[in-house]
């Protein structure tokens, strides 16, 4: 890891593991750490200002999220996500999610559709004010809010794990993957489906959206790959 520079900034003596976590995932997202570099427990404890034992209790947890990847006798390492990785997760999500909206259209009572519509609603917002992280946060809590409707532990759980992956993959290649309009109206066509308890048109829309973002992203992936 590179040294001319210092990425971490020393922390007060609190949460150590998960501030040691928060920041080491916070600079591989933002590029701070790149694809395929090795991470040194020492080096980053000394510049967190912590022991290595909280540092290296982070970078396990980041294996498990997808982020990194320890090599017998050769350390840790950002890992190198690839376009196989991005299909993988592209299709399992859409077919994850499609039968997440297919079960809430099936059971949705009042109070869900109004946090849905409420987060519809705030995407809209961050779409008129041109504030493509919002939106993008707001768009990926749509769809951990679906998927926590449905009222299935275990597609809820297959889904969290994905989902720092995905969003490595967004913050990587550095823009909105679809103009803000289109973000609001088509969530905004899921919703109406839901409410209408269409639960195969809403699983369909839904499935076409996250496979044509997969695809939006694996094209800007390509891009940056080549440049």
């Amino acid at each position: 890891m590179a040294t001319e520079s210092q990425v971490f900034q020393q922390i007060p003596h609190k949460s150590l593991r998960e501030v040691a976590l928060s920041a080491i995932r916070q600079a591989i997202l933002c590029g701070d750490i790149k694809p395929g570099q090795r991470l040194l427990e020492t080096e980053i404890a000394a510049q967190l200002g912590v022991s290595r034992a909280p540092v290296r209790e982070a970078l396990r947890q980041l294996e498990t999220e997808g982020l990194v990847v320890s090599e017998p006798h050769r350390g840790t390492f950002v890992i190198e996500l690839s376009d196989a990785d991005l299909w993988e997760i592209y299709t399992l999500r859409a077919a994850i999610e499609s039968l997440a909206v297919q079960i809430v259209t099936e059971r949705a009572d009042e109070e869900t559709l109004a946090r849905l519509q409420q987060a519809v609603d705030e995407m809209e917002e961050a779409a008129q004010a041109r504030d493509s992280a919002r939106l993008a946060a707001l768009d990926m809590s749509f769809h951990e809010m679906l998927c926590r409707a449905s009222g299935h532990s275990r597609l809820l759980d297959v889904w969290l794990s994905m989902t720092v992956q995905i969003r490595t993959f967004i913050d990587l290649t550095n823009t909105l993957y679809l103009p803000a309009e289109d973000v609001v109206r088509l969530h905004a066509e899921v919703l109406a489906h839901i409410r209408n308890g269409e639960a195969q048109e809403a699983g369909a829309a839904l499935k076409r959206h996250i496979l044509d973002v997969g695809q939006r992203i694996c094209q800007l992936w390509r891009g940056d790959a080549d440049n």
